[in-house]
């Protein structure tokens, strides 16, 4: 168990969209709150239609969002958000004056301190060790791999196969040399367990590329190896031939392939890796790190999928650290809500995979109704802000 709370200060590591969302709603309630946030690449990914799209932004308006009502103002579809509308939030919340953003990775975690986990994919390796102290082993590691495209390939180099579908053939030489490549690059790229048995380096460093690459024999033609391509809105997207090296390395690879000549790459190959918390073996119901009542854990770390879903669990997460901060008895999720659904989904699930937990996909049935009551979200609310809760309500529209 950890040591007394530093009251009315709480520190949030990560500063995407969750982050600042529970950041806002903490400052607009007197809290001081220390975002640390590192500035890396946002990774915004569009989700598909959402058959509860609706009870969900009722909901959302119900916890009075920020989010979702700087969203709704400005026209945003929540679906599809951007680095430029969090931009927006991030550059509102900084006009708070509690609010401090360090830029700066956290590594360790200071338990003495009332903090808020919720890095999303950005989480770095001396954050998930440190983590690993008070969770043990329960978190689910993958790689998801992002293909390389080309564009002006020259269509007398390409072989059609169906639809879309293309090859290249490659003569021994060529391949032999497209292996050497691999192999030299790789020995001078320090991520071993990034290249397990997903990129082209880490198949040629094994002599199994060619299983990969096998040759597909057309018009009398005998390849050593081939490249398949689809073609996508006017790109070719190179099929199982994924790599974590260098944009320099790989257009070295691609202008070592007499086919690719003259060829541009219009987006690099990449690796990403994703880590998620085992959240059933690791958190309790306030999405507290067990037996550590100082940790709290919130977004995509927990393994919860879409934007929707991720700010009703924010609205959740902010109520608590308030109650934690100031010493009161943590509230359970509303009862009828989609809070409520997603929280309980997330906890029960017994083993997490690379599907994110989502409303729409893992929860509910599309015949199913979803019984959501805004008076849920209003009595949760004045648990904390007590019975006054209407009249002295900070958070405004």
């Amino acid at each position: 168990m950890t040591g007394e709370v530093k009251r009315k200060y709480i520190k949030i590591i990560g500063g995407g969209l969750v982050g600042i969302e529970i950041a806002y709603i903490l400052a607009r309630n007197g809290f001081v709150v220390h975002i640390f946030n590192h500035e890396q690449p946002l990774m915004c990914q569009m989700e598909k239609s959402l058959p509860f799209k609706k009870e969900m932004q009722e909901e959302l308006s119900a916890w009075n969002s920020p989010t979702y009502l700087t969203a709704k103002r400005l026209g945003v579809n929540l679906e599809n958000i951007d680095h430029d509308f969090v931009k927006i939030m991030e550059n509102s919340l900084k006009s708070f004056p509690n609010v401090s953003f360090i830029d700066a990775e956290i590594n360790e975690l200071n338990l003495s301190e009332l903090s808020l986990i919720t890095t999303g994919n950005n989480t770095t390796k001396l954050l998930i060790d440190n983590l690993s102290k008070y969770i043990g082993e329960n978190k689910v590691e993958y790689f998801h791999p992002a293909p390389l495209k080309l564009s002006y390939i020259d269509i007398k180099n390409l072989h059609h196969d169906h639809d879309d579908f293309y090859h290249v053939n490659l003569s021994e030489d060529e391949y032999m040399l497209l292996c050497d490549n691999l192999k030299r690059y790789r020995s001078v790229y320090d991520g071993s367990k990034l290249l397990n048995e997903i990129s082209i380096e880490k198949r040629a460093e094994n002599n199994s590329l060619r299983t990969f690459l096998r040759p597909i024999f057309n018009q009398g033609s005998k390849p050593y190896a081939s490249i398949r391509l689809r073609k996508q809105d006017g790109d070719y997207i190179l099929l199982d031939f994924y790599s974590a090296l260098s944009d320099n390395e790989q257009a070295k690879l691609i202008g070592g392939i007499s086919a690719f000549k003259g060829a541009n790459i219009s987006e690099f190959g990449k690796i990403y890796k994703r880590t998620y918390l085992h959240s059933s073996a690791c958190l309790n119901k306030y999405l507290q790190v067990k037996n550590y009542h100082n940790l709290f854990v919130g977004g995509s770390f927990l393994g919860i999928g879409g934007v929707h879903e991720n700010l009703l669990v924010a609205n959740y997460l902010a109520f608590n650290l308030m109650n934690e901060a100031e010493g009161r008895n943590l509230q359970e999720y509303p009862e009828n809500s989609c809070t409520k659904l997603i929280i309980e989904k997330l906890l029960q699930k017994s083993v997490l995979n690379h599907m994110l937990l989502s409303l729409n996909y893992d929860i509910i049935k599309k015949n199913d109704s979803l019984l959501f009551k805004s008076e849920a979200i209003t009595e949760f609310k004045e648990n904390y802000y007590g019975k006054y809760f209407q009249r002295n309500n900070h958070l405004r529209r």
